[in-house]
């Protein structure tokens, strides 16, 4: 009986101190909503927040990019790009742009890089209820399997928002999805942009583990060698998300 009353008291101190932690977080980051906090706990318990960087030793960084995000898309000539200086990518599709491109997405497959899941469309996914939720979640599926795309366990939240106001959306799209990824690096350019401002001094803030975030527009495809050999040129290897778990980097 001592033994079981001690291990209870343990679990519940141990309760206290996550919880404690993911308010003093919330605190930090200006959130004192009890709502967020009491949301925020829970994910945490549920292991549902969003993995924005690995945890690894080696000087290699992943990257990835949201196709779907953009009316300007450069698919082909990224591709290109990223076999010309042999770099392997992990790309993000939501199901409409799927379901308008399952050639390209299949292509994209077919030349070693890694796909993860995003909504049907490219949108605020706070604003959604759990059942417009559910609907986009099952329609990004039904054109996953229609162009016969290998299934993922990878899934990246459209602008990295993790949570709506009841808590839903992590737990809900977690259920389906083993892996959240988000970024620790936005690289992406703005629309009229010149990416070499955005890009010029980024490796010399990257750190192992970090995941950079590009958009497949006119603005990522104009410069994206530009970017591949800075940060090769720094000492950093390319990676895909599942690679750099691979190598023993549990998320953070």
């Amino acid at each position: 009986m001592k033994t079981k009353t001690t291990s209870t008291a343990r679990r519940v101190q141990a309760g206290k101190l996550l919880a404690a932690a993911a308010v003093c977080l919330l605190l930090y980051s200006g959130l004192s909503d009890t709502m967020a906090i009491n949301t925020y706990v829970r994910d945490l318990k549920g292991m549902a927040i969003p993995v924005q960087s690995f945890n690894v030793q080696e000087k290699a960084v992943a990257l990835t990019f949201d196709v779907g995000a953009s009316d300007n898309e450069r698919i082909a000539d990224i591709l290109n790009q990223l076999r010309t200086q042999h770099v392997q990518a992990t790309f993000f599709l939501t199901g409409e742009w799927v379901e308008k491109n399952p050639r390209t997405a299949l292509e994209i497959v077919k030349q070693g890089h890694e796909v993860g899941h995003s909504l049907y469309t490219y949108q605020k996914a706070t604003a959604l209820s759990a059942a417009d939720l559910q609907a986009e979640l099952d329609r990004s599926d039904a054109a996953w399997k229609k162009a016969g795309l290998p299934d993922s366990a990878l899934f990246r939240i459209p602008y990295g928002d993790a949570q709506n106001s009841k808590g839903l959306l992590a737990k809900q799209i977690r259920e389906r999805h083993e892996d959240l990824i988000s970024w620790s690096v936005n690289a992406a350019p703005n629309v009229g942009q010149d990416p070499a401002t955005v890009w010029t001094g980024l490796e010399k803030s990257l750190q192992p583990g970090d995941i950079l975030r590009l958009r497949t527009d006119a603005q990522t495809s104009k410069g994206l060698t530009q970017l591949l050999q800075l940060v090769q040129g720094a000492g950093f290897q390319w990676s895909t998300c599942s690679d750099l778990q691979g190598k023993g980097g549990s998320g953070t």
